[in-house]
């Protein structure tokens, strides 16, 4: 048993119909289809990020290289994922915002940009910058 992955272990201690129902599984899944295996080999890898499986992370990473991906292409799926578990951190905060109540008692407005130029020339400080593309539309989407 040595040397193989986790979830292939404990399939093995359930059973070989398991084993081979699990094994069959993902073969059928990771085969070339609309999307090719190097191209599933990195959403792996991006979703393992977004779970925080640390194994999980370095056997898909492996799968990945030996499918042909870049290191540069590991790296850009893991950041997106980081970005996707992050939002997801936020949307599940948005609970907190639920209770009607706490909903009015917390008001976010934003200051105009003269407001702004105001307050830090007289705080001496600088005006911070804001990401551009779509994250600056996250506080313009509609509730669901």
């Amino acid at each position: 048993m040595e040397g193989k992955t986790r979830p292939n272990r404990f399939t093995e201690v359930l059973g070989e119909d398991v084993d081979m129902a699990f094994k069959k599984l993902a073969s059928e899944i990771l085969k070339d289809g609309a999307l090719t295996l190097k191209e599933k080999s990195i959403i792996s890898l991006a979703c393992a990020v977004a779970v925080k499986c640390d194994s999980c992370v370095k056997a898909h990473k492996k799968q990945a290289l030996k499918a042909g991906a870049s290191e540069k292409e590991i790296l850009e799926a893991a950041a997106v994922a980081g970005m996707v578990r992050m939002g997801s951190g936020f949307n599940t905060a948005y609970a907190l915002l639920d209770d009607h109540s706490a909903r009015r008692k917390i008001e976010y407005k934003t200051k105009s940009q003269n407001e702004k130029n105001h307050n830090h020339e007289s705080e001496g400080k600088k005006i911070p910058k804001t990401a551009d593309g779509y994250l600056s539309n996250f506080g313009k989407m509609s509730e669901e």
